[in-house]
């Protein structure tokens, strides 16, 4: 995924669905996420402490309420039923089997369900909002 729509964040949307999925779906305690995290990180020193996953888990339950608001597609309504650890999971599910096909080759995961709604939004021509984050420009300014 372009590093332009997911703005201001020093980790990739993957790695941030993964360690959510560790800790509120599979239950891991902060210390066996750090595990987890070591187990992939190929040697780079990866530290997650609480806060960081506070705000990890802030990001996609924006990206939820966003996703919310704009129920357009059969997937998202399904949300609705969910509340909680429910609709979280609920949402990784969906998040990590989307797949955009609106450019070519398609891209499938997280990412892909940033772009296509993104792309969805209208893209730079009408200043999309971003599914996760919020450019610097559009600090302040209400969604």
């Amino acid at each position: 995924m372009p590093y332009q729509l997911v703005p201001y964040t020093k980790y990739s949307i993957p790695f941030i669905f993964k360690v959510l999925k560790a800790r509120y779906i599979n239950g891991l305690s902060i210390y066996k996420v750090q595990e987890y995290i070591d187990s992939f990180s190929e040697g780079e020193i990866i530290t997650i402490d609480s806060d960081q996953l506070i705000n990890f888990k802030q990001l996609i339950d924006t990206a939820i309420s966003k996703i919310l608001a704009n129920n357009n597609h059969r997937e998202y309504k399904k949300l609705f039923e969910y509340t909680g650890c429910e609709l979280l999971e609920h949402f990784i599910n969906i998040a990590e089997n989307f797949i955009c096909y609106k450019i070519d080759p398609c891209i499938r995961g997280p990412s892909s369900l940033g772009l296509d709604y993104y792309l969805t939004s209208g893209g730079y021509i009408n200043n999309a909002y971003f599914l996760f984050g919020t450019p610097y420009q559009f600090i302040g300014l209400t969604i």
